[in-house]
């Protein structure tokens, strides 16, 4: 028994060793991880869809490949299809939207500063003066401090980018690897094991298990909540009739990208924007957003998401901040469900680590049938 002990611990660590230079090695290929990164999240997203067409077709069992190519390739002209339509009918609002919206943006701070020293003045015997000055002090630190950090985000986000010759020939070449990953998946798969001996593969297998569900069902379900977000808040405020509603929306949908906070910082622009140009409208923006937080947090997230991080809100907020200083907007996006997979990767090692050797069964004798091992992708 000491000794399988020894060699399942040999293996934890073998384990653990093909993890840690396999994220170096990722983290070293800089732009072309984007693009990876962005070809696995895309077929996610698209690898459900493809094969509820496939369970549909009638030859499934005979000819799998035709039927997986076919799927694919409705997928991929609905999706184009939707894309155009998408693009044809909102991007010269929104290119236009986001010009003035990018041109005004200054002078928002000053018209709401402006807008509340009005309020102020109609109550001014109900608020002293002192609180009017904390007032106005702490609208121009806030101002100064949001500015900055998006200045900061920015730069971070941009130099991880940097590369633009390798990140365009990357896009370009995604929708490809996007077609064989959902194509090959099954093989794709099993070739992260191939190079490595039978007994570690159990092992890698249970981490790159961790790997789909807590990764991939993370970042599918914030994509979803993502679009929901952003056409509630575009539809709402277009009703109102709020100045750069679909811009507010994109930021809002883009926003949700971000775990906690990300709700909030969608929020704190549209609430901006309403008080720097129809300040009647502030307490009705209010309480859109607060209604969408609502229906996220009661619905949407529980039924999309479950509770696929399950982390501390506090220590979400602090991986956000440490990763954008490193990482800028990628890492604030993709810095939470990483430290959950550690989190669950660690808690797996110890548990791993701490299991007692499996008594063998009395009961089996010789004429016990040979273990046939476990069936393969479909």
């Amino acid at each position: 028994m000491d000794r399988d002990i020894k060699r399942r611990r040999r293996l934890l660590l073998a384990s653990a060793a093909v993890v840690i230079v396999t994220l170096v090695a990722l983290y070293l290929l800089g732009t072309v991880l984007l693009t990876l990164g962005l070809s696995v999240v895309i077929a996610y997203v698209l690898l459900p869809v493809v094969r509820l067409l496939e369970r549909g077709m009638p030859w499934r069992g005979s000819r799998p490949g035709l039927c997986r190519g076919l799927a694919i390739g409705v997928v991929y002209l609905c999706a184009l299809g939707i894309v155009a339509a998408v693009l044809a009918a909102m991007a010269p609002v929104t290119i236009e939207q986001g010009r003035k919206f990018a041109e005004e943006f200054p002078t928002f701070f000053n018209s709401a500063r402006m807008t509340l020293e009005d309020w102020l003045a109609r109550y001014s015997d109900l608020v002293p003066v002192e609180a009017r000055d904390r007032i106005e002090e702490t609208l121009s630190q806030a101002g100064g401090f949001l500015g900055d950090a998006a200045g900061r985000v920015a730069a971070r986000t941009w130099g991880v980018i940097s590369g633009s010759f390798s990140l365009a020939l990357g896009l370009a070449t995604a929708p490809v690897l996007v077609f064989y990953l959902l194509k090959d998946s099954g093989k794709v798969r099993e070739s992260l094991y191939a190079p490595f001996p039978q007994a570690l593969r159990p092992f890698l297998k249970d981490i790159l298990d961790m790997g789909e569900r807590i990764l991939g069902g993370y970042i599918r379900g914030q994509i979803i909540l993502g679009l929901i977000v952003g056409t509630v808040v575009t539809v709402g405020l277009l009703l109102m009739g709020v100045p750069f509603a679909l811009v507010l929306g994109i930021i809002a949908g883009i926003t949700e990208l971000v775990p906690v906070v990300g709700p909030w910082i969608g929020a704190i622009a549209g609430v901006l924007v309403t008080l720097a140009t129809e300040p009647h409208l502030l307490p009705w923006v209010i309480l859109l957003y607060l209604a969408v937080q609502l229906l996220e947090n009661t619905l949407l997230v529980p039924r999309i998401q479950g509770d696929s991080l399950n982390l501390h809100p506090a220590v979400i907020i602090l991986t956000i901040v440490i990763a954008s200083n490193y990482f800028g907007l990628w890492g604030v996006i993709i810095g939470p469900p990483l430290v959950a997979l550690f989190k669950e990767m660690f808690v797996w090692f110890v548990r791993e680590w701490n299991r007692p050797a499996e008594t063998p069964d009395p009961d089996a004798g010789e004429d016990a049938p040979p273990d046939e091992g476990e069936p393969g992708d479909s």
